[in-house]
C-alpha cells in the first residue's frame, strides 16, 4: 500500500442562526400525610399550569408529560427509615415556537402560588438551523485551505486537488451568546433571546502538485 502523501488540515468556522425554539422543563412535587392528599394536590396544581400555559397561547399538542410518580417518601435523619408521608409528582416538557410572550408565561407559572412547582430547565435553540450550518462549512473549508496554501508554501510544495473531506462528529453544535431582550417587571422574568453560533470542523487532505 503506497504511503498517502499530502497534507491534512482542520479548519473551523461559525455562523449565527435565530433562536425560535424554546423548551421550558416543569415540575410539580408535593408531601402529604395521606397519599390520595398527596395525589389530588398535584392533578389540582397540574391543571392550573395547564391552563396557565393555554392562556399563554403553548397549544396542547406543545406540551408533554414525562414522568408521574406516587409513593411513600422516607426520613432517613434518624438512623432508620421512618415514613414521613406520601409524595406524588409530574414533569411536564413545554415547547414553545418564538421567545415573544415568554418572560409574562415565566412570571404567570413562578406566581402561581401553588406548593411544589419548579422550573427545572429552560433551553433555547433554532428551529431551522440548515442555512447558518451552510454558511459554517463554507467558512470552515475556507479556513481549512487558507492554512493548507500556507503550510504547503512553507514547505516549497503546491496544494493539489482535495483528497477527502471529513465533518467532526457533532458538527453544528450551537454556542450560547446572551443578549438582554427588555425591562423586568413584577408580572414577567427577563430572558435573554441571544443568537446560537453553529460551529462546523472539517478535516480536509490535499494532495501536492509534483
Amino acid at each position: 500500500m503506497s504511503e498517502r502523501t499530502g497534507i491534512t488540515v482542520v479548519g473551523s468556522g461559525t455562523a449565527a442562526a435565530a433562536v425560535d425554539q424554546v423548551q421550558i422543563n416543569l415540575a410539580v412535587e408535593v408531601t402529604r400525610a395521606q397519599l390520595g392528599e398527596a395525589f389530588t394536590t398535584v392533578a389540582q396544581t397540574v391543571t392550573a399550569l395547564l391552563t396557565i400555559l393555554a392562556d399563554g397561547g403553548v397549544e396542547s399538542r406543545s406540551v408533554r408529560t414525562t414522568n408521574l410518580s406516587l409513593g411513600p417518601a422516607w426520613d432517613h435523619n434518624h438512623g432508620q427509615p421512618r415514613l414521613a408521608g406520601y409524595q406524588a409528582g409530574q414533569r411536564l416538557i413545554v415547547r414553545v415556537v418564538g421567545v415573544h410572550g415568554l418572560d409574562r408565561l415565566l412570571g404567570d407559572i413562578a406566581t402561581l402560588g401553588a406548593e411544589g412547582v419548579r422550573i427545572d430547565n429552560l433551553s433555547m435553540t433554532p428551529g431551522s438551523p440548515g442555512q447558518a450550518l451552510a454558511q459554517a462549512r463554507d467558512a470552515a473549508f475556507a479556513d481549512a485551505k487558507a492554512r493548507a496554501e500556507q503550510l504547503a508554501g512553507l514547505a516549497g510544495r503546491r496544494l493539489g486537488p482535495v483528497q477527502s473531506v471529513q465533518e467532526a462528529p457533532g458538527g453544528g453544535h450551537p454556542d450560547w451568546i446572551p443578549q438582554s431582550t427588555g425591562a423586568f417587571s413584577r408580572q414577567s422574568m427577563p430572558v435573554a433571546a441571544g443568537e446560537t453560533d453553529v460551529a462546523v470542523e472539517l478535516t480536509v487532505h490535499w494532495s501536492f502538485v509534483d
